[in-house]
C-alpha cells in the first residue's frame, strides 16, 4: 500500500489519476491521507505530495492544478524533460523534477481541449493544437513511461515495493462505413458510377461491377467483413464490429436500399462484440445518437454498449457526455484521424472525467491507437511503412502493457489493388499478438 500525503481536501483529481497511475497502470494499491502524523508513522511506500519537505517518502511538489475546479487556460506549460521523456509542470524541488500527477491528469482528462479554438474541417479538436503532437510525443504513451519511471524512483526508497504490472493486449476492431462496394446502391446510382468506369476505361471494374450485380460473383465490400470475420474466428478470437446506420450522404452510407443480407449476417455473428458506429451527423446531436442506437438494438435485438464515431468525429467533452447519456458504456472514438498515437497520452482504458464539472463518469474510454486508413490516406504511407509503423506502435504498448486497439475498415481490405494492404492486416495481427478475450 502506496500512501499519498496531500494537505488539500479536495482530492477528486489526484485520486481519479492516482488510480490510473497506481491501479490501472502498475497494479498496486494506494491511499490518500491527510493526517501528516499518520504517513509520517507509514512505514511502507509513501508520496509527500506538497510543498512541506517532510523527509519522509518521495516528494512530488504539487503545480496546483488537482486542486482546483473548472477549467482555465495555462499559459506557461514549464516544459522539460525527465528519464528520456518530455514533460512538463517542471518543479525545482522535489524528487520528481515535476508535477507528475498534475501532467498526467492534464493529458489523460484531455484538458487542453477544452478551451481548444482551433478546429479542423470536421469540427474535430485539430491535430496541431495537441501539446503531444508538438512536442513529438504523440507516439509515446507518456502516462504510462512516467508511471514505470514513479515505480523505479519508489523501488529505489522502498526495495519492498511490489506491483502486479498490467499485461500486454492486442486489440482488434473492423470498422464498417461501407458494408457494399456495388449492390444495394440502385439503378441510377450504379448506372452513373458505370459510366464513369467507362470514361477512366477501367473496363475491368465495370466488369467486376456487373460480375457482382448479376450475383456471378461476392460483393467486395461484403466478403471483405465476412473474411475479416473468418480470420478471427480461425484464430480463436474475439474482435469489435462498428456499424454505420446514417443516413446515405457524402459522409454517410452509400447504399439506398434496404441491406437485407447484410443486417441478417450481422445478427449471426459469434464471439464479435458489434458497437455502432454513430453517424457523421451525430456530431453534437444527443437526439441523433440515441436513435440510432435504438435502431441497431431493434436490428440486432440486444442492447449495444460499445461505440465509435464515424470520422473519429467528437469533441470533448461534449462528445463523451452524450455517450453517456445514451447509454454507452465503453468509448473507442478517441484517437486523430490525421495521426497515430496516444491522444491522452495512455494505452490503458480509463474512465472520462468530466474537468469542467468535475464528475468521474462510468464511460469507459478505449483509446485508439493506429487507424488504417491514417497510414494510408492521410499519411500516404506505403505497406511497408505502414507495417513499420504499427509495429512501432505496438512495442510501444508492449513495454508498459497497454492495449494496442487497431482499426481497420472492410473497404481498406476489400477488392482490386489491396491484397497488399491485407497481407499488412495479417502481418499486423501476427506481430502484435493474440487478442485477450475481454469479456
Amino acid at each position: 500500500m502506496t500512501l499519498i500525503y496531500s494537505p488539500e481536501n479536495n482530492t477528486n483529481r489526484l485520486n481519479y489519476i492516482a488510480r490510473h497511475i497506481f491501479e490501472n497502470i502498475l497494479g498496486t494499491e494506494f491511499k490518500i491521507i491527510h493526517e501528516k502524523t499518520a504517513y509520517l508513522r507509514h512505514a511502507g511506500a509513501g508520496i509527500n505530495y506538497s510543498n512541506e519537505p517532510l523527509n519522509h517518502g518521495l516528494q512530488i511538489i504539487p503545480h496546483g492544478l488537482l486542486s482546483e475546479t473548472g477549467v482555465r487556460a495555462i499559459p506557461d506549460m514549464a516544459e522539460s524533460e525527465w528519464k528520456g521523456f518530455f514533460c512538463f509542470f517542471k518543479q525545482e524541488a522535489g524528487h520528481i523534477p515535476f508535477d507528475l500527477f498534475s501532467a498526467s491528469f492534464y493529458l489523460l482528462t484531455s484538458y487542453e481541449e477544452y478551451t481548444a479554438q482551433q478546429t479542423d474541417e470536421h469540427g474535430r479538436f485539430d491535430l496541431h493544437s495537441s501539446l503531444l503532437y508538438r512536442r513529438g510525443s504523440l507516439e509515446i504513451p507518456l502516462i504510462d513511461r512516467w508511471a514505470y519511471g514513479l515505480k523505479e524512483e519508489l523501488e529505489k526508497l522502498y526495495p519492498a515495493f511490489k506491483c502486479r504490472l498490467r499485461a500486454y493486449r492486442f486489440i482488434s476492431t473492423v470498422d464498417v462505413d461501407h458494408p457494399f462496394m456495388y449492390r444495394y446502391k440502385g439503378f441510377f446510382k450504379n448506372a452513373g458510377a458505370m459510366f464513369r468506369d467507362f470514361l477512366r476505361f477501367d473496363f475491368e471494374g465495370v466488369g467486376e461491377r456487373l460480375h457482382v450485380l448479376s450475383r456471378f460473383a461476392p460483393d467486395p465490400y461484403m466478403q471483405a467483413v465476412e473474411d475479416a470475420d473468418d480470420f478471427h474466428r480461425r484464430a480463436g478470437r474475439t474482435y469489435y464490429l462498428f456499424v454505420l446506420l446514417g443516413k446515405c450522404g457524402k459522409y454517410g452510407r452509400s447504399t439506398v436500399l434496404p441491406t437485407v443480407y447484410y443486417d441478417r449476417y450481422i445478427k449471426t455473428l459469434k464471439n464479435v462484440t458489434v458497437g455502432q458506429h454513430p453517424s457523421y451527423d451525430t456530431f453534437l446531436k444527443p437526439d441523433l445518437l440515441i436513435r440510432e442506437k435504438k435502431e441497431l438494438e431493434t436490428m440486432l435485438g440486444r442492447e449495444v454498449t460499445v461505440c465509435r464515431r464515424h470520422y473519429l468525429r467528437i469533441r470533448c467533452p461534449q462528445s463523451f457526455r452524450e455517450s453517456a447519456l445514451a447509454g454507452y458504456r465503453e468509448d473507442f472514438s478517441f484517437g486523430f484521424a490525421k495521426a497515430p498515437g496516444f491522444r491522452s497520452g495512455t494505452a490503458i482504458p480509463y474512465c472520462f472525467y468530466d474537468v469542467e464539472r468535475d464528475i468521474l463518469s462510468d464511460l469507459l474510454i478505449r483509446p485508439t491507437v493506429m487507424m488504417d486508413s491514417t497510414l494510408i490516406i492521410h499519411l500516404g504511407f506505403s505497406p511497408e511503412a505502414a507495417l513499420s509503423k504499427i509495429k512501432r506502435l505496438a512495442d510501444e504498448c508492449k513495454q508498459s502493457g497497454g492495449d494496442y486497439l487497431c482499426l481497420w475498415h472492410n473497404s481498406n481490405l476489400a477488392g482490386r489493388g489491396n491484397e497488399r494492404w491485407r497481407e499488412v492486416f495479417a502481418d499486423a495481427f501476427a506481430y502484435g499478438g493474440l487478442l485477450e478475450d475481454l469479456g
